[in-house]
């Protein structure tokens, strides 16, 4: 029998070299190593679950016009599984739509937050039984996706699970200050998730915010071949922004409302589009194309 010691300085060793190692490969593929890459697309519908990511479904309509296996394959993979309050009856819903049960299959949420307002009793004592740990957040003055990424921060510290990405299923349900509210979350959360990548996903869109800094953002084929929106949008303030890869770039631009807003966007034919901005930016793209 052998056994193996590593010192802290080892790690340290093991992952320096792993951080050399990844810097030469994304020169090879022509990535700044100082950029941030983002390819949710990907991630989300091509069965490529290398990431340690979370899912949280929050209390909206569940519209994804996606091969449900694939969506079923995203809740099962992931590390953490939260629904918010009414989106624990959304995703039943959707389960069932689909002829699916909360069995040994298909796992129950590991969380279940919000002030449940929105949550008949025996659907929460319903899924109490099969595991589900109900964390009531009764605060007002925060909204409930708010207060799931919080319990999700703490889940993930008490019970040492290491996640870096975050997929929400959250789509608009026709309620703009809803879209606002979500909108502001993404800039909330930086402050206690740092930089970890939020994804929100609704039927027909993908969104998430840019902090300052320079991105990359993967743009698949499809995507590009039928010219699909995108956008870029100054919610918290107005940004300086320069990109390439659009059919309209920016050159330290200013993005501002009551200047000029990128919206109705779309691409160059380029596998990517990089953007460069001096504040929180948020990005959106149609993902309809490819589903």
């Amino acid at each position: 029998m052998y056994f193996y010691v590593v010192t802290i300085k080892g790690i340290a060793m093991i992952k320096n070299r792993a951080k050399i190692l990844k810097d030469k490969i994304l020169k090879m593929n022509n990535i700044d190593c100082h950029e941030s890459l983002w390819t949710p697309c990907e991630d989300i519908l091509r069965n490529f679950y290398e990431k340690n990511y979370a899912v949280v479904v929050l209390n909206c309509r569940i519209d994804l016009n996606v091969d449900h296996r694939k969506l079923l394959n995203l809740w099962t993979k992931a590390k953490l599984r939260i629904t918010v309050d009414g989106g624990t009856r959304r995703w039943l819903k959707w389960l069932e739509a689909h002829e699916y049960e909360t069995n040994n299959t298909v796992k129950p949420p590991d969380l279940i937050t919000g002030d449940m307002d929105s949550l008949p009793p025996h659907l929460l004592s319903f899924f109490e039984e099969k595991g589900s740990k109900v964390i009531r957040t009764p605060d007002q003055n925060q909204t409930d996706f708010t207060k799931a990424l919080r319990e999700l921060k703490t889940h993930c510290e008490q019970n040492l699970i290491e996640v870096d990405t975050v997929f929400v299923l959250a789509d608009t349900s026709g309620r703009f200050d809803q879209i606002i509210a979500n909108i502001n979350t993404l800039y909330k959360a930086s402050e206690f998730l740092g930089d970890k990548k939020i994804y929100q996903i609704a039927s027909n869109s993908i969104s998430w915010l840019l902090q300052a800094g320079n991105h990359r953002i993967s743009i698949p084929e499809n995507l590009r071949r039928d010219k699909e929106w995108c956008a870029l949008i100054p919610m918290g303030a107005p940004c300086i922004v320069t990109t390439t890869g659009l059919k309209w770039n920016l050159d330290k631009s200013t993005l501002n409302f009551g200047g000029m807003v990128s919206t109705s966007n779309t691409y160059s034919g380029e596998p990517y589009v990089t953007v460069s901005t001096d504040r929180p930016l948020l990005w959106s793209m149609g993902i309809e194309a490819i589903l």
